[in-house]
C-alpha cells in the first residue's frame, strides 16, 4: 500500500511542483547562508585581524564646516609654538664637543 501512495504522489504534478520548489529554496538558502558567513568572517578578520595604517597629514578634514576657522587658528598657533633646534638647546650647558 505504501508503494502505491508514493507512485501516486510522484505522478501528481502539484506535488512535484511543490517538492521541486522546496528543494530549490532549501538549496538557495544553504548556499546564501554559506556565502553570508564567509563574507562576515572576512569582515571580522579585516577589522580585527590586521592593524589599521596610521597616517599623519596636515590636511584639515571635518564634516562640520563651522569649526574650520577654529581648526585653522589652532593649527597656526601650534605651528608658531614649535621650537627650532636652537631654541631647544638654549639655556642648556653642554661640553664643547657635545654642543658641536
Amino acid at each position: 500500500m505504501a508503494g502505491g501512495s508514493v507512485s501516486s504522489m510522484l505522478m501528481n504534478p502539484k506535488f512535484l511542483a511543490k517538492a521541486t520548489y522546496l528543494l530549490f529554496i532549501g538549496f538557495g538558502a544553504f548556499h546564501l547562508t554559506r556565502l553570508a558567513l564567509a563574507m562576515l568572517t572576512g569582515l571580522v578578520l579585516a577589522r580585527f585581524g590586521k592593524p589599521q595604517l596610521v597616517r599623519e597629514t596636515s590636511k584639515l578634514h571635518t564634516n562640520n564646516y563651522l569649526s574650520l576657522p577654529y581648526l585653522y587658528a589652532k593649527k597656526i598657533v601650534h605651528h608658531k609654538m614649535r621650537r627650532s633646534e636652537k631654541d631647544l638647546l638654549s639655556g642648556v650647558i653642554l661640553e664643547k664637543n657635545l654642543e658641536d
